[in-house]
């Protein structure tokens, strides 16, 4: 991200995330090989534009470019009930074996000499967060991961608590995950990103070994979900007969 104002030069955008260059570019005040050192000031008084708006526009653009934890091809390719599968026995088996060391690991690091205040809501972060995702895999499991495995079977929908479409559970889902990014942010924070210190005990290194792993597990999990599964299994349910409700 850049620090924007009317000063800013259009090759300090070009530096900056790639949005906010393709932005500027969309409003037709400049095209390649016009000059990069023109302000964006005197770009809108050249033509007549508001700043206030390009900036607001650009402020929308202003934010690092993501890059995805993992290669999503070999998932686009592979069969939607393979998919699920895939996402069950990996992720899912991986947070019901892990969450509970996780969760004892970081009981541990509380209980330790010189316990900081941090340690102590890292503890309490991360209990709240198993106690979350257990309940997030069994609803997803339940619902939505039924639907799909109907839709992968070329069969009606049998509805859930959830209803009869893959809709309600996928907002439901986003939601959760909202809130899962959430809380790895402030794993991050309350770490400073699984740092260990030279003189740090074995069991401080072990706890930020396996959150680092369940961080990086969340987030190729969260990916291969929000961006491949769920717009996935909306396209499949496109025009799929629905079966009724009991």
């Amino acid at each position: 991200m850049i620090k924007l104002s009317a000063r800013t030069r259009v090759s300090e955008l070009m530096a900056g995330p790639p949005a906010l260059y393709t932005t500027l570019k969309s409003t037709g005040l400049f095209r390649d090989g016009d000059d990069p050192e023109v302000m964006l000031g005197q770009l809108c008084w050249a033509f007549g534009f508001n700043p206030g708006i390009l900036l607001m526009m650009l402020e929308g653009a202003n934010v690092p470019e993501v890059v995805a934890p993992v290669d999503a091809a070999p998932f686009r390719a592979m069969p939607l009930g393979e998919l699920v599968d895939h996402i069950e026995s990996t992720h899912h088996a991986y947070l019901r074996a892990e969450l509970p060391r996780l969760a004892a690991s970081v009981d541990a690091l509380a209980l330790e000499a010189g316990a900081t205040e941090s340690t102590i809501e890292l503890r309490d972060a991360v209990r709240r967060m198993a106690t979350e995702l257990d309940a997030h895999i069994r609803h997803e499991e339940e619902s939505l991961f039924a639907m799909v495995r109907d839709l992968a079977a070329s069969t009606a929908i049998k509805p859930t608590r959830c209803g009869g479409t893959v809709g309600g559970p996928i907002a439901c889902m986003e939601n959760e995950h909202t809130e899962t990014l959430r809380g790895l942010a402030k794993l991050r924070e309350l770490t400073g990103s699984y740092a260990v210190a030279a003189d740090a005990s074995t069991a401080w290194r072990e706890a930020m070994a396996a959150l680092e792993h369940f961080d990086r597990d969340m987030q190729e999990h969260i990916f291969k979900e929000n961006d491949v599964l769920f717009p996935r299994a909306l396209e499949a349910q496109r025009g799929q007969p629905q079966a009724a409700s009991a």
